[in-house]
């Protein structure tokens, strides 16, 4: 039997396919200039004076070609041109998951048009491992792959940490391969920081720009009941402090550097090891922040990836639903002294990516 389709059901499956590969990319422009403009932690830093003529002429231009743009994809790489202008990882324009989902090819192809923040070494043909683990690799050294600092990975390392307790407290060597953790969450990596620890800790705490943006999505963050209480508390000081500084920066802990001191040390490990790569990004780098003030601590390997100046990245509810925009609303008070975006950590000692028993090599260097 031949099913029949109305005109009509023909008129709303076409409308529906239009309104799915088109937007309004004057309209989305604007909205993506005016709340980075208004609501990232970085806009004042980087449209300084000397800078503002070239990107008011390098905006006009993009805002021109937007009112000629109505595909989706062309809008994408517009509205991602101008995000990139400023060199923040944590600040962009990226292509939903329904629309990445349903293109899977195109995220490849459109990422081609951009450049590069920074030019790079041709990458290592390194097999990186994927889950959250511990291995033991000789009678003195234990190996602790962190692929990821997702908030679901902190469950893993609870776990494994528990599990292994008796191994980690016996073990003098520790290697800890950081390759390939593009972040997640500084939480998630806390319970390793006792076992690192030698001496006080120097932490740059962040501060937050205060606007009338930032203060809503906080505010939408109280009523949330997945956020701990104790989360609740930091976050409502934030929103009460923003609320009396609208148009600049506030900082909750009141200080640009905190010192942390812990009760005891740990007589194992004796040395740890971090192992990076240009991948190692973000929390990855906020741990390693921490751990290279320790005298266990050596870290071999790459520069790391540089993402780690502006964070508390927001999503903003961008017009066209095909669209996310992720804002920073902070930055670190080790700015401007001490910047590491799109430059990165340098380890204590550096590895050749052509090497390919890095693991190994580095265990020999910790047994000796």
């Amino acid at each position: 039997m031949i099913k029949l389709i109305s005109i009509s059901s023909i008129f709303i499956l076409l409308t529906l396919n239009l309104m799915a590969q088109s937007c309004d990319c004057l309209e989305n422009f604007n909205y993506t200039v005016s709340k980075v403009s208004k609501n990232y932690a970085g806009y004042n830093d980087k449209v300084n004076l000397n800078k503002k003529s070239a990107f008011t002429q390098f905006t006009n231009n993009l805002l021109s070609k937007s009112k000629k743009t109505t595909d989706i994809d062309s809008c994408y790489v517009l509205l991602r041109t101008w995000t990139n202008y400023f060199k923040d990882h944590h600040l962009k324009v990226q292509l939903d998951w329904r629309y990445r989902e349903k293109y899977p090819e195109k995220l490849s192809q459109l990422s081609k048009q951009f450049p590069k923040f920074k030019n790079l070494p041709p990458p290592a043909k390194d097999s990186l491992a994927k889950e959250t683990s511990l291995k033991q690799l000789s009678d003195k050294t234990l190996l602790i792959t962190l692929p990821s600092f997702e908030w679901e990975e902190k469950k893993k390392i609870d776990r494994i940490i528990k599990k292994n307790q008796v191994l980690l407290e016996k073990f003098p060597h520790w290697i800890i391969d950081l390759r390939g953790n593009m972040g997640g969450n500084d939480l998630t990596y806390g319970p390793f920081i006792p076992y690192l620890y030698t001496n006080s800790i120097g932490i740059f705490p962040s501060e937050y720009w205060a606007s009338e943006d930032n203060i809503k999505i906080y505010e939408q963050q109280l009523e949330d009941q997945s956020v701990s209480e104790e989360s609740k508390k930091y976050i409502a000081e934030i929103v009460t402090l923003m609320k009396r500084n609208i148009g600049s920066f506030i900082n909750p802990v009141g200080k640009d550097t905190m010192y942390v001191k812990l009760d005891s040390i740990f007589e194992y490990p004796k040395k740890v090891a971090f192992l990076i790569d240009r991948n190692t990004a973000s929390s990855a780098e906020s741990l390693l922040l921490t751990a290279k003030q320790s005298k266990k601590v050596t870290v071999f390997g790459e520069n790391s990836y540089g993402i780690l100046d502006y964070a508390n990245s927001q999503y903003f509810d961008i017009l066209c639903a095909e669209y996310n925009l992720v804002i920073p609303i902070s930055r670190s008070t080790r700015l401007p002294r001490n910047p590491i975006d799109n430059i990165g950590i340098e380890p204590d000692i550096l590895i050749d990516n052509s090497e390919k028993q890095k693991i190994n090599l580095i265990r020999l260097q910790l047994e000796k």
